[in-house]
């Protein structure tokens, strides 16, 4: 009969799994307090504790996969949580800018990526330059945005319900979107099996998700839903009442169901999971039904009140913000959010980056995707520059209004914040080398020299990965860090009203 048989388990993997969860937390709080990017030292810890530096000493094969898995669900928390605090009505009002910076993230990547082919790679005894292939299979692996990262720099710096947050999320999760096509699309052209229903079926699968939700929930799912938490929550009939068995029967599920403790809890739960199964079983994106069901738990959320709430015993509250900080705040928080960041860690190859040409080539490259991200910004400045012109041609408004703010630290914020990789850009370069994608053009080597080119190709883009990764949350820490010192001369006034003299329109 099978079955795990169970063991002791020794005093070194012990200690080694509590240093690892209590050195998580530990740098996440020094980093948060120092540049309010708290993940940059879960992924270190992550190098540092995993596979890249110090193999399976600490850690064993079976517990990084483990910890790796279940960073995965604290990724989906993350962006569970991005979904319930981030405001519809937002989003549908800042699409346009949302796409417009999404855009300019997906295209500049893969075009700017092709300046590869101009990078020589040692070939054995020859030099050779990366195929078209591999150059657009790097900026496949460039053009994303991690999402992880994007929620956990929003919540660091408490922007989750600024307009600019909700730009970032809207942006962020378009290129999510479009990372896993990229995935399909690397894939289909490793193997030969190139077919445009292949490549087209994530993204239509992922909208049709989003707007199938949108149109039900307000219409079907809401009322339906706020009508049976009403009877439920109802008083029950007068027992002197005389009850046929229906009745009885329809008390008993009142009272079940009525009184079912930690019951917001369970429904979101379930909501989570048949999303994310939903999203999986379709084809789409995973994060997107993640992200939609935080909505939808959001949307629904104020149908849950409590029995004193609902008679007017109590002021109803936000039930589901509330749910969330009980029941899944602190797990994932201090858990599964910190394993994810260190599984990206344990995903970086670092004993191999340091080779001469890999290094200036992977650093060069960098520089590239950086300028390649950071110019979303200008999506700012020409929207500030067209409401410049606007104003500046309508004679009826009064002076006070021809004139705006230059939204320097806005689009410094948004640039910077789009900058970081992570979880994708490591999934499809590790799928682009495995699919054989990254090949360099012919010139006559043998199949190890061309191995070996390959693997310098993917360590190039490794190194992007890792350094857009690294500089993207630090750079909008330093941002975070300046607004917070101009609030400062503002003691006097609310903070949003502080943070809207800021930010201006982005607030």
């Amino acid at each position: 009969m099978a079955s795990l048989p169970y063991h002791e388990q020794g005093i070194t993997q012990l200690l080694s799994l509590t240093s690892f969860l209590l050195t998580l937390n530990g740098s996440r709080y020094v980093m948060d307090h120092l540049l309010y990017c708290g993940l940059l030292g879960e992924i270190v810890i992550g190098i540092v504790w995993g596979t890249p530096l110090a193999g399976t000493t600490w850690l064993s094969r079976g517990v990084q996969e483990t910890v790796q898995s279940l960073g995965y669900l604290g990724l989906i928390g993350l962006v569970f949580e991005g979904g319930m605090s981030t405001s519809p009505s937002q989003l549908r009002k800042t699409a346009v800018m949302s796409v417009s910076i999404a855009t300019v993230g997906l295209c500049l990547p893969i075009s700017l990526s092709f300046l590869l082919l101009v990078f020589p790679f040692s070939n054995g005894t020859n030099r050779a330059q990366p195929s078209p292939l591999a150059a657009f299979s790097a900026g496949a692996s460039l053009c994303s945005t991690s999402l992880g990262t994007t929620f956990a720099i929003l919540s660091a710096a408490g922007l989750q319900k600024t307009k600019l947050g909700v730009v970032l999320v809207g942006a962020a999760m378009m290129d999510d979107v479009v990372g896993l096509m990229m995935v399909k699309i690397v894939t289909a052209l490793g193997s030969g099996d190139f077919t445009a229903w292949a490549i087209a079926r994530p993204i239509v699968s992922s909208f049709a998700l989003l707007l199938i939700t949108l149109a039900i929930t307000p219409y079907i799912i809401r009322p339906l839903f706020h009508s049976t938490m009403k009877w439920l929550y109802d008083v029950s009939v007068s027992e002197n009442v005389e009850k046929g068995d229906i009745e009885v029967l329809s008390n008993v599920l009142k009272t079940m169901f009525g009184n079912l403790p930690h019951l917001h809890f369970i429904l979101a739960t379930l909501a989570l999971i048949a999303f994310v199964t939903i999203a999986a079983f379709v084809d789409a994106s995973v994060l997107l039904g993640a992200f939609i069901a935080g909505g939808f738990v959001k949307n629904l959320g104020d149908g849950i009140v409590s029995r004193e709430a609902h008679h007017g015993g109590e002021d109803p509250v936000d039930k589901s913000a509330e749910m969330y900080g009980k029941y899944y705040h602190p797990v994932i928080a201090y858990i599964l959010a910190p394993f994810f960041f260190a599984s990206i860690g344990f995903a970086i190859p670092i004993r191999g980056m340091f080779d001469g040409p890999v290094l200036w080539k992977g650093i060069l490259y960098t520089i590239l995707m950086m300028f390649a991200k950071a110019a979303v910004g200008s999506a700012i400045y020409v929207d500030y520059l067209l409401r410049e012109l606007y104003h500046g041609t309508c004679r009826g408004q009064s002076h006070t209004n021809l004139q705006e703010q230059a939204p320097h630290l806005p689009a410094a914020i948004i640039s910077l914040a789009m900058i970081a990789r992570g979880e994708i850009g490591f999934l499809i370069a590790s799928l682009s080398s495995s699919a054989g994608t990254l090949t360099v053009q012919p010139g006559g080597s043998n199949a190890s020299d061309m191995a070996a080119s390959s693997q310098s190709i993917y360590l190039v883009i490794t190194w992007a990965v890792v350094l857009c990764t690294l500089i993207g949350p630090i750079g909008v820490g330093f941002m975070v860090r300046k607004l917070r010192r101009l609030e400062k001369p503002h003691p006097g006034g609310a903070p949003n009203e502080v943070r809207t003299l800021i930010l201006g329109r982005w607030a």
